[in-house]
């Protein structure tokens, strides 16, 4: 069923859908910072792996607002609190240690081994994806973003649906792809202690992030606050 007075085209359906998703995964956060340290210190799959998995988290919450699955999202706002917790949890935990990783080293065999590589290649898209997918803002996000280009009633169509969830992709997949690009580049002005900061300054980002989350769990008037500031 579309929504009156609006007939959806593929084309621009692709378009709007590519433009929603790019600057939905443009604000930096724990999966950028992680996208940026590993392009520089371990090369640009490593970096487009990422990217990959935090897109195809985008792509799934785009397919939550745009299919209109509404008990999925009232079990997102049901349980946002937990999914916070369980974000932040992680977050704390891979931002310490990513603060203190070690330095890859040169002809290292388990990291030239093939089969290693599969498998920390789906580590870096399975991070990434699983730090997007357990942040409850996207899905609002998403939501917010379709109900504002009149779109909430695409999802009555199961093909253009699919259109506007493959541009949603496709937006936010180029966005990590000039991220880790424009990361590899500068990739050779960071030797030694270089890349030893960039560690703890990616590490201590994503753990500023989860520390965040879980202070937001506290019992405070957090609402008030915001609206007080809102006012001043």
């Amino acid at each position: 069923m579309h929504v009156p007075g609006f007939a959806y085209n593929p084309v621009m359906l692709l378009v709007e859908g590519a433009i929603i998703g790019f600057l939905i995964a443009l604000p930096v956060g724990p999966a950028a910072a992680l996208c940026i340290r590993r392009s520089i210190t371990v090369g640009a799959a490593a970096g487009y792996m990422t990217g990959l998995g935090a897109a195809l988290g985008d792509a799934v919450f785009g397919a939550i607002a745009a299919f209109g699955l509404s008990f999925v999202e009232a079990f997102v706002a049901r349980n946002e609190g937990w999914l916070r917790g369980i974000g932040g949890v992680v977050l704390v935990i891979m931002g310490w240690t990513t603060m203190r990783t070690r330095m890859r080293t040169i002809g290292d065999p388990v990291s030239d081994d093939r089969e290693h590589q599969v498998a920390t290649h789906f580590h870096f898209a399975s991070s990434s994806f699983f730090i997007t997918v357990f942040n409850p803002l996207t899905v609002m996000a998403f939501g917010a973003a379709f109900a504002g280009r009149d779109l909430a009633g695409v999802g009555g169509s199961l093909p253009d649906a699919a259109i506007l969830v493959a541009g949603v992709f496709c937006g936010a997949l180029g966005w990590w792809a000039i991220l880790c690009t424009a990361s590899f580049a500068l990739r050779q002005h960071f030797t030694g202690k270089g890349i030893l900061w960039l560690n703890r300054i990616a590490g201590a980002i994503i753990l500023a992030f989860g520390l965040v989350a879980l202070i937001s769990l506290l019992p405070l008037p957090w609402r008030h606050w915001a609206r007080v500031l809102e006012l001043t």
